[in-house]
């Protein structure tokens, strides 16, 4: 069975157009049709619905598009593991990245694990947490960090907090306060990064709302990331909220950062993987977390 084939099928089905789906795979309709009914002929049953328009999963096309992914998976982990050998590597690790978390403890807990582990490569692979949580049920990878905290069927282990700040802009009002409450922020226009990039954070900062029993803010922008929002913030579209270790990697001249009051709790990053045994190379990788959260950021 090419692999080639399934790849086509796994976006046709997404797609639910072959027309949108040569695109994507950039060959013409008609030769992605026939790969399709190649697969079909070899498996002896028919995968898709073909209706002028619209195309659809059978029953059995459902069944074998997880069937697809696990292959899929399975061969990309064999080339990933066997190009890893090709270096000198004797072990590897694959971590997801979800929420735009780049932050300082990260950083050091990758540097540690080249130190004192240099055998074991470690694959950084940002995304999303829904992509997150999918990439954990088919094998992509062996965990996870996100802030997000209402995730289900994971085994999750909080390694670090941090304190939740307001960027403002200079000259603001708000700049006479030394904390900002949820009351005064409800007050102004936020800026904050889109729930379907940066799902954790935005779980978190509605949590804050909901238990407080304060209406949702007022959204005055959705950006991709922490960069985009101080600009914006720069510019006076309103206030921005983030992490104090994450935002003070993208420090502006034109923002100001702001506590949060204490009211407010600390923001846990949890490392997410699934519910069975560790392997030796994972098992050490959460010790090594555990650590780097227990350290002060102060003391670096």
């Amino acid at each position: 069975m090419r692999m080639r084939y399934l790849r086509y099928f796994l976006v046709v089905a997404e797609e639910q157009s072959f027309t949108r789906a040569a695109d994507r795979v950039h060959i013409e309709p008609s030769p992605l049709s026939r790969a399709i009914g190649e697969l079909e002929s070899e498996l002896g049953v028919p995968l898709l619905y073909r209706r002028k328009g619209r195309t659809r999963l059978t029953w059995a096309g459902e069944v074998f598009r997880e069937e697809a992914q696990r292959m899929l998976t399975f061969m990309e982990g064999a080339r990933f593991r066997v190009r890893s050998a090709a270096k000198g590597y004797r072990g590897m690790l694959r971590i997801g990245l979800a929420d735009g978390l780049a932050q300082p403890r990260l950083i050091r807990l990758l540097a540690r694990c080249r130190e004192e582990e240099p055998l074991t490569e470690i694959r950084i692979i940002e995304m999303t947490v829904g992509e997150m949580t999918q990439a954990l049920d088919h094998h992509q990878i062996d965990a996870g960090f996100t802030i997000h905290t209402g995730l289900h069927g994971l085994v999750k282990e909080a390694v670090w907090t941090d304190r939740p700040v307001i960027a403002v802009p200079r000259n603001y009002a708000l700049l006479s306060l030394d904390k900002v409450s949820l009351q005064e922020i409800v007050r102004q226009p936020l800026i904050l990064c889109h729930p379907r990039s940066c799902s954790g954070g935005y779980d978190v900062v509605c949590r804050w709302f909901d238990h407080s029993g304060l209406p949702e803010p007022m959204i005055a922008e959705y950006v991709a990331g922490q960069e985009t929002m101080l600009m914006l913030v720069a510019a006076g579209y309103g206030i921005g909220i983030g992490l104090k270790s994450q935002i003070g990697l993208h420090r502006h001249p034109d923002v100001i950062l702001r506590p949060i009051t204490d009211n407010v709790p600390d923001t846990v990053t949890f490392l997410v993987a699934l519910n069975s045994p560790l392997t030796d190379e994972l098992g050490r990788f959460i010790d090594r977390a555990r650590q780097i959260g227990e350290t002060p950021l102060d003391s670096w």
